[in-house]
């Protein structure tokens, strides 16, 4: 069980390396997704590119803000 648990914090460490990141990241995906697929206007695209973006960049500044936050002066 050791080694699955050690695979599973290694994978996800490659992948993302922090939860607040891989969470954002997962909503925008669902978010994009519910964009292409419900919104009936011309510029779907445009607006789905642009949630997607701020959502990214949401969750680098909030990972950013923690990091600095923990970090002692």
């Amino acid at each position: 069980m050791a080694s699955v648990l050690g695979f599973l914090k290694a994978t996800f460490n490659f992948f993302s390396g922090d939860a607040i990141i891989l969470s954002i990241v997962v909503v925008a995906f669902v978010a994009v997704w519910l964009i292409e697929a419900y919104l009936a206007s011309a510029s779907k695209n445009v607006i789905a590119a642009a949630v997607f973006i701020a959502l990214i960049l949401v969750s680098i500044t909030l990972t950013l803000a923690r990091e600095r936050a923990g970090r002692a002066r």
